[in-house]
């Protein structure tokens, strides 16, 4: 706080005090009262008035030079009014009770959001796992008409209808997934277990869930992963996955699929590599952004912009890296960079 703000703000004041003054020593000379008095007694008002206003200003800038301080420090803002420190001054305990009330009344607004946020979160994820037991039936019932399909001429077709309605079904089961991982995502601490994973193993096992649809697409993944990771092996399947069906998605005519790791000093780097349509160049920083689907989007009209976004999110969530690298018409690669830590076994 300045001094030159402080006085403005006192002005009023100083000016009723000068007025005061100036009258004062009009009826004193008025009545005969000697000129070497007054100016004497002028004197002392404006000394006493010069201390109480330096004494003054000095105390209010002390009191919000703190007051400030602790705004900076304090972790939730929203505790200000509670942590103010105490003040000589009643309009200040005044204004502190105002805030403190004014506050409270927020913190209870965002408790009755939180609430409703848990709530629906709560119900979204028991809704998932109650859907997901008529998928998988509906998975277990084809594997099984595969099996009992009789009569040599209707073989053929019963195995493409059978085929195309478990494809189906995993296009829905994904959908599911992301509902719940996107639900789960604003709390992934208390959902994840950190354990050392093989990577050859999880991209095998979210190969595995598009396996008909990579089938489908003419797509052969090529593999070669020796490094194990400490991270959430569940959570890095669903990534994986939403990789691999961003790969098919914009995959080329002679489609191909790599998958590959290697070590630096700090960090494990898996790659993702494919041969499909590429990113364009100014699309590409915004890849990441919720929602945005790009020129590439628009030419596929299922296309929602979730699937990327959600994936940057869980990573940052577990700590790992997502980057993106493509040429426009030749491929992109996806790298996840797991950071090694002192407590990972070393290869």
């Amino acid at each position: 706080m300045k001094l030159s703000a402080f006085g403005k703000d006192k002005g009023l004041l100083l000016l009723l005090h000068l007025v005061c003054m100036a009258l004062l020593s009009a009826f004193l000379h008025i009545t005969g009262y000697p000129a070497a008095n007054i100016t004497l007694i002028c004197i002392f008002w404006l000394l006493l008035l010069s201390v109480w206003f330096l004494t003054t200003y000095l105390r209010r800038k002390s009191y919000f030079r703190e007051a400030f301080r602790l705004l900076e420090d304090i972790d939730d803002r929203c505790l200000f009014g509670e942590m103010l420190p105490d003040s000589f001054a009643l309009e200040d305990r005044l204004y502190r009770e105002m805030i403190r009330i004014s506050t409270q009344s927020v913190i209870e607004k965002i408790r009755a959001l939180e609430d409703a946020q848990t709530e629906y979160r709560e119900y979204l994820e028991s809704w998932v796992h109650e859907i997901k037991t008529p998928i998988s039936s509906i998975e277990l019932l084809c594997g099984n008409a595969k099996n009992t399909t009789s009569g040599p001429e209707t073989a053929p077709v019963m195995n493409k209808l059978l085929r195309d309605i478990r494809l189906e079904n995993r296009k829905i089961e994904n959908c599911v997934d992301m509902v719940l991982y996107q639900a789960r995502s604003g709390q992934v601490y208390k959902d994840y277990r950190i354990r050392e994973t093989d990577l050859r193993e999880v991209v095998c096992e979210a190969l595995e869930k598009d396996r008909l649809l990579l089938i489908r697409s003419g797509i052969q993944a090529d593999v070669s992963c020796d490094e194990t990771v400490f991270t959430d092996k569940i959570w890095i399947v669903f990534i994986l996955n939403q990789l691999i069906l961003n790969s098919v998605k914009y995959r080329s005519e002679t489609p191909s699929l790599r998958f590959y790791t290697h070590r630096s000093k700090d960090n494990i780097v898996l790659t993702i590599e494919d041969n499909g349509t590429g990113i364009p160049a100014e699309d590409l920083p915004r890849i990441f952004e919720k929602g945005f689907t790009g020129s590439n989007g628009r030419d596929h009209r299922k296309a929602t912009g979730m699937g990327l976004y959600l994936c940057k999110k869980l990573c940052d969530r577990l700590g790992i890296l997502l980057t993106a690298r493509s040429a426009y018409g030749k491929g992109t690669e996806m790298t996840l960079t797991f950071p090694v830590s002192s407590y990972i076994v070393r290869t």
